[in-house]
């Protein structure tokens, strides 16, 4: 009975906490393979967030609770998994990606009332790789022309237009711990600087007039107004995302699209050929609609999509192929969840988190990030009650 005892308080300390937060967000934030003398510290976080999770993953079995979010979040994940199985694709990668989901959820759900101090650490760390990032970009500038491939050769997500993701993260996380102190409120203001100035340099064009989109909304935006804001971004995404992107190559006689695309956003109705990934990826979901094709790598998306990019490029088109109707249904699910907890809090703050994942959604319209960053989200959303206060909470 002692060793039990010692058990449960080094497993509700916060060393164990940061330790475990510390080594994921390593893991997942940072593409140590771009440079190949940097791949033993890849190996080396993967391992330890194996052997994190297995840690974790007991002490939470033993409390013997498993409210409907975190199932349904492993539920996805195992139809992921299984799918990624049948249609014999990229198991590897889709197991690696699991670990990591299903350590950041253990997380959340284990230290529910400890929360502030694991969201500090979330927000430490996305500060700290954010700034590092580019003070090597400024220090080193010849550092990028080392990588194995020019496309791929930043340490902060690999390639450019995976940078926008994790600046998105970063700054929700340290904006969510804004009523912490005026310490966050300069973080949050600099770690935004440090993001739209890094993406200017790399050319993101999207992640960067999404991100001015959400600092506008923070600061100049009344709270009133936020709401409508809230709700009128998402219908929009909503059109887009079925007007435009469901179109593929038919969106040349779409005269509504056309107007949306060309006349208000001011855009090329190509969108940089993506109309064409978006295209083949219709295809692609057409011959296998229920289930998809599993977790698949970039030398299958280059055979059977399109030669000249990897990808989708449009995070629904991903779901779509990764498992189907089944797989999208399921996580249709997971946002209703994450919502119907979140709509209990009022509060400003509430309301820029929904806006800012309204916002990220929209970003991925025209890119695929890795679903650890979909969840991080989600996490925040729905456990937000229980770090905020005051919110009307009800049983999960």
């Amino acid at each position: 009975m002692k060793k039990l005892s010692l058990t449960f308080n080094l497993a509700e300390s916060d060393f164990l906490l940061c330790w475990t937060a510390v080594w994921l967000m390593l893991q997942t934030l940072l593409t140590f393979n771009v440079f190949g003398f940097l791949q033993p510290l890849s190996y080396l976080t993967l391992g330890i967030c194996f052997l994190n999770l297995g840690l974790m993953g007991f002490l939470y079995l033993l409390r013997m609770e498993l409210p409907y979010f975190p199932a349904a979040v492993m539920f996805f994940y195992m139809l992921f998994v299984v799918f990624t199985l049948i249609n014999a694709n990229y198991l590897k990668m889709a197991v690696y990606q699991t670990v990591q989901v299903m350590l950041l959820l253990i997380l959340t759900e284990y230290y529910k009332l400890h929360f502030d101090t694991l969201l500090k650490t979330l927000a430490l760390v996305f500060s700290a790789c954010i700034y590092g990032n580019l003070a090597l970009m400024l220090l080193f500038p010849d550092w990028m022309f080392a990588a194995e491939d020019s496309f791929d050769s930043f340490i902060l997500g690999g390639n450019y237009n995976q940078m926008g993701c994790r600046f998105f993260c970063g700054i929700v996380s340290s904006l969510l711990c804004t009523p912490y102190g005026k310490r966050w409120v300069l973080n949050t203001l600099a770690v935004t600087a440090v993001a739209i100035t890094t993406l200017i340099m790399v050319g993101s064009m999207t992640a960067l007039s999404c991100i001015i989109l959400f600092t506008v909304a923070c600061l100049l935006v009344p709270t009133r107004l936020l709401r409508w804001g809230l709700y009128g971004f998402f219908v929009f995404y909503l059109l887009f995302q079925f007007l435009v992107c469901f179109s593929g190559e038919g969106l040349y006689n779409n005269e509504f699209a056309s107007y949306l695309v060309e006349d208000v956003l001011g855009k090329d109705l190509t969108f940089t050929n993506r109309t064409a990934m978006w295209d083949a990826a219709g295809r692609l979901f057409s011959e296998s609609p229920l289930i998809g094709y599993g977790y698949v790598s970039n030398d299958w998306y280059l055979e059977h999509m399109n030669a000249e990019a990897i990808g989708p490029h449009n995070f629904i088109y991903g779901v779509l192929i990764y498992g189907g109707i089944v797989l999208m249904a399921v996580l249709i699910g997971i946002f209703v969840m994450a919502y119907r907890r979140i709509r209990q809090c009022e509060g400003r703050l509430a309301l820029l988190l929904q806006f800012g994942f309204v916002t990220m959604l929209f970003m991925m319209c025209f890119e695929v990030y890795p679903l650890f960053f979909v969840f991080y989200m989600l996490c925040m959303i729905y456990y937000f009650p229980d770090y905020h206060q005051p919110c009307t909470t009800t049983p999960s």
